[in-house]
């Protein structure tokens, strides 16, 4: 048995959080999980509860899934604002929003858009995509098109 202070949970590489539910990390049925155990437990807020898995997995069943390698990917058209050429860009469903900026700096060249230096986010369905959310969670399908709004989103009240 491993205590809960010294578990870390990884999907697709990414470190769990505990505040996350499984929807908000878009683990799905079958998805595999790794476990690191530490020998110090760094987060104040675990106690010392102990995990007592049912049954043990086989060991063959502990390969991790970087980078979503085995997932199908989504392929998105991306609409620079005041541009007339939709971007074809390709992500995991289960990828942060965040990450379409990465893929945007890789094929801009390519496809000879400019990227708002001043700042920029994206709108789905004519709502504000948040970074920290998955395409999967913005139900963003196969083929979907994303725009490119210049300047940044604030909360208000």
């Amino acid at each position: 048995c491993i205590p809960v202070a010294k578990q870390t949970l990884l999907f697709q590489g990414k470190v769990l959080q505990d505040d996350h539910d499984i929807e908000q990390c878009a683990i799905l049925n079958n998805s595999h999980l790794q476990i690191i155990s530490s020998s110090l437990g760094t987060d104040q807020h675990r106690n010392n509860q102990v995990l007592k898995p049912e049954q043990s997995p086989p060991s063959n069943s502990t390969e991790p899934i970087l980078n979503g390698q085995d997932l199908p990917k989504l392929r998105v058209m991306v609409l620079p604002k005041n541009g007339t050429m939709k971007i074809p860009v390709e992500v995991n469903a289960s990828d942060n929003v965040g990450e379409l900026r990465k893929e945007l700096v890789k094929v801009q060249q390519r496809f000879q858009i400019s990227l708002p230096q001043e700042g920029y986010f994206f709108i789905y369905k004519q709502n504000v995509m948040e970074d920290d959310r998955s395409f999967r969670w913005h139900r963003v399908d196969h083929g979907d098109t994303i725009e490119i709004f210049n300047g940044s989103v604030s909360g208000g009240s």
